[in-house]
Order: structure tokens, then C-alpha cells, then sequence
């Protein structure tokens, strides 16, 4: 298996879908297939949640665990324009496309924009309308990465444009309506891997700095009871008091690291109970305290992920500050304990 891979999110819970007047196209991408089907389903009828609710069941009928979801518009759902912006330099075309999206969607518009030949498609969607294919799949437990009508004569198939939606996700490529602010990284396996790591080699130091420290001991006694010289004596006691002094530098790096080997297990759990709407950036340990700085997808999320740390690693938990920036939760967490605490 490839390295890079293993960090990445699994590919099979990326899913892309197109949705024509009467059919609900889905492509999941695999390292080495692509997996498709289609589904009966009147498009006219049906609201945005009824539809994230139908493609939930049909996942769940396959066993398709979902975590990422692209979705190509059906053609007309959003406001798009074709031009070549001939008079406007390369480094503001950004931003015409913003004036253009709120001067025919709204102030609120979200919009897009991706170069086809020599012309720019532009496409804008009310913050509402966004707002509502969001929540709809967020309620099906499924997070909804991009949104985008692009040109249907860009694609061979209607297959082709669900198997494109879940390219746009994998690869956080254009156009998308929504944030790219997903990461196609498994951050979980990633910082537990780091973590490990850390304990391994400090577990390796120890053990070599206590060998060394017996195999002293063992010298200096052996000298003792076969030699009679006071020199050697004190040639070998200087080689016990040299790793003696080299354990208390070691214990002095550990102390200022802020590290406990008793509270390591407390350290694993509280990125092991985080799920995929937690996300952990910087931890600061003491002997009797953890401090967590992180993001969140929502405040629903935070509460969670503390009502497990009081479950699981201690009863005192603080939720120091809690922000909310561009849909965002940013969090810091304390959490109390005793050394000797059962939840270890």
C-alpha cells in the first residue's frame, strides 16, 4: 500500500452524484474501480431532503459508507453566464465574477467560476438554496463538499458529470460553489501516528538510558567483590555516577516537555474518541491537566466530543472558549485529572 495513501481519506466514501428530471446518477471512486448505479427517482416532486434521504437508503442497501459527497446541479438550478472578459485583466476577474453573481443572485450569492477555451463560465446560487443542500445531507450524515452546473455538454454521459462531482471532491478542484475548506487527509491517523511515534522513541531512550544505567550497577558491584584496587573502584563509579547524571537529564527533558508516562493513555484517547467532525491541533500537557485546542463543524459536534472526554478521560471538563468563524467552531478544552484516576 502506498504511504501517502494510508492518510489519505478512503476513497470509497467519496461519492459524486447528478440529478436529471427523473434519475439520481452516483459514482464512488476506488483506488482501482469505478462503481456506479442508477436509481428511479421523480426529480419534480421530490425536495432536496427527500432526495439526500434517497440516496442515504441506497447507500445503506449497498453498504457504502459515506463520508464526502460531490453534486452536479440539474441544468437551470443555478444562474450561469459564459463570457470572455476580454477588457478585464487576468488579476480581477475574481472579482467581476463576484460583482456579476451579486448583481443577478443577490448580496448573498455564492458562486464560482472556471476558464472553458477562451471564455469564463460563471455560475451563482442564493446562500439559502446552498444552505438547504447542505443541511439536507448533513442530516443524513453525510458532508456535502461541492456544487457546481457546469456546462452538460461537457460531459459524454450523465454518468460522467456524477463521476465528475466526486473528482471536484477528491482533488478540491473547479468549479465549486461550496468552501474548500474539507481535507482530503485522514488528520485522525495522522496525528495518532505522530503520537505514537513520539511514545515509541521515548519508550526506546528510556530503555536504553536504564540498561546502560544496570549494566553500571552490575560492573560496579562485580569490581567491588573481585578487586581490591581502590582505583579501578573509582574508575567504574565514575561510569555509574556518568548515566546517573544522564537519567536526571532525561527526566529533566521529560519534565519540560511537560509529559507524564502516567497520563499517556488519557493523551491517546482524547484523539481516539474524536470522530470525523472533531479535529485536534494543539494539545498542551501538564501532570494533571490537558489542555485541547481544535475545529469543529458545528457547536452540536463540541458538546458531543465533551460529553465523551467526561465519560471517558474525567469528570472535570471546562470548555474555555468556544468561536464560531465562517461556519467554523474554533474550541479550547481543559481537562482535569488525577494521575491515579480510574478513567487511565
Amino acid at each position: 500500500m502506498n504511504v501517502i495513501n494510508f492518510f489519505r481519506e478512503d476513497l470509497s466514501e467519496i461519492l459524486g452524484i447528478y440529478c436529471n428530471d427523473d434519475k439520481i446518477f452516483m459514482a464512488r471512486l476506488t483506488e482501482t474501480a469505478e462503481i456506479d448505479f442508477e436509481t428511479d427517482l421523480n426529480h419534480k416532486t421530490s425536495a432536496v431532503e427527500q432526495i439526500a434521504e434517497k440516496i442515504k437508503s441506497e447507500c445503506d442497501k449497498r453498504d457504502w459508507k459515506i463520508s464526502k459527497v460531490g453534486l452536479i446541479l440539474r441544468e437551470g438550478t443555478a444562474t450561469t453566464y459564459q463570457t470572455d472578459f476580454k477588457n478585464i485583466p487576468a488579476n480581477e476577474i475574481e472579482n467581476a465574477v463576484k460583482i456579476w453573481a451579486k448583481a443577478h443572485v443577490g448580496k448573498d450569492a455564492r458562486y464560482t467560476s472556471i476558464k472553458l477555451g477562451e471564455e469564463i463560465w460563471m455560475e451563482a446560487l442564493n446562500a439559502d438554496i446552498v444552505e438547504e443542500y447542505v443541511s439536507a445531507f448533513e442530516k443524513n450524515s453525510m458532508q456535502l463538499c461541492a456544487i457546481t452546473e457546469l456546462p452538460h455538454e461537457q460531459f459524454a454521459t450523465p454518468l460522467a458529470r456524477a463521476i465528475f462531482a466526486a473528482d471536484i471532491v477528491q482533488n478540491k478542484k473547479s468549479p465549486n460553489i461550496l468552501p474548500q475548506n474539507f481535507s482530503t487527509w485522514n488528520i485522525k491517523k495522522i496525528s495518532l501516528t505522530v503520537a505514537a511515534i513520539f511514545f515509541i522513541v521515548l519508550l526506546i531512550f528510556s530503555a536504553q538510558i536504564t540498561h546502560e544505567y544496570f549494566y553500571a550497577v552490575t560492573r560496579a558491584e562485580t569490581a567491588q567483590k573481585r578487586l581490591n584496587f581502590q582505583s579501578d573502584t573509582f574508575s567504574l563509579k565514575m561510569d555509574l555516577d556518568a548515566v546517573t547524571a544522564k537519567i536526571k537529564r532525561f527526566n529533566a527533558v521529560i519534565s519540560n516537555r511537560n509529559i507524564n508516562f502516567k497520563n499517556f493513555n488519557a493523551l491517546i484517547k482524547t484523539g481516539k474518541i474524536a470522530d470525523g467532525k472533531i479535529f485536534l491541533d494543539k494539545i498542551k500537557a501538564t501532570d494533571e491537566t490537558f489542555e485541547l485546542e481544535g475545529v469543529a463543524e458545528s457547536s452540536d459536534a463540541v458538546k458531543l466530543y465533551l460529553n465523551r472526554l467526561k465519560n471517558l478521560i474525567s469528570p472535570q471538563i471546562k470548555l474555555k472558549n468556544s468561536i464560531e468563524d465562517d461556519g467554523q467552531i474554533f474550541f479550547t478544552i481543559s481537562v482535569i485529572f488525577r494521575p491515579h484516576s480510574s478513567y487511565l
